[in-house]
């Protein structure tokens, strides 16, 4: 079964990724990875705010660790779909988003410096998903379940406590899909975790849609 990476981050458009997105894209690749979610943050201390700014500019920006990541995968055989690591200006919360393309972010101009429920509304009439990322590491906490479709249940990274086990009961409690990921900025981060599907989706469209349909498992490899 086709293995996916759900939480990449790219040196190009992540200022706390260390790892240029050819280079990231090769390790998985090497790792036995089919597929990769560049999931780069995206939120108002990354990307800055609408004064002074263009957004198509902001968008350029951001995509450009996902269009070098598409480039390298193309060239060697790894499908790469773009994601996001949404976080907007009121918390330190974050939200992993899938199941969209370059035209809805550049349609949607500044959707960072809304809140998650106006997020959420916009995210479900266009078919997106929305996973909330490690909601009990420190300065994080469960949003909103009802805005929510899942919730990472098992972060690799290595730096920090994720509390993954009070992650899955709340997903449990909530009955919110879950997910697995490295959460990889640098070559340290390699972990193998992930989730597998009988086939690798078409598109973006395609693998939000499975995901809520629940076509996949989740890779859990245990922390060493």
């Amino acid at each position: 079964m086709p293995k996916i990476e759900t939480h990449f981050h790219t040196k190009e458009s992540s200022p706390c990724g260390y790892i240029p997105a050819e280079e990231g894209i090769k390790t998985f690749h090497n790792g036995g990875y089919d597929a990769v979610i560049v999931t780069d943050h995206f939120s108002r201390s990354v990307n800055g705010t609408a004064e002074g700014q263009v957004w198509d500019t902001v968008c350029d920006n951001f995509l450009s660790g996902w269009r070098a990541a598409k480039k390298a995968g193309e060239l060697i055989g790894l499908h790469v779909y773009l994601g996001m690591e949404l976080r907007f200006p009121y918390d330190e919360n974050d939200f992993l988003v899938y199941g969209f393309d370059e035209a809805f972010l550049y349609e949607h101009p500044w959707i960072y410096e809304k809140n998650l429920e106006t997020f959420s509304k916009l995210a479900h009439e266009n078919g997106l998903l929305i996973i909330q990322a490690h909601p009990f590491r420190e300065m994080c906490f469960a949003a909103d379940a009802s805005c929510l479709d899942g919730v990472e249940v098992k972060n690799y990274n290595p730096r920090h406590d994720s509390r993954d086990a009070m992650a899955l009961a709340w997903a449990r409690q909530n009955h919110l899909l879950m997910s697995a990921g490295s959460d990889y900025h640098q070559i340290t981060d390699f972990s193998g975790a992930g989730i597998q599907m009988e086939h690798l989706p078409a598109d973006e469209t395609e693998l939000a849609q499975w995901m809520r349909d629940e076509k996949y498992q989740i890779l859990l490899l245990p922390r060493e």
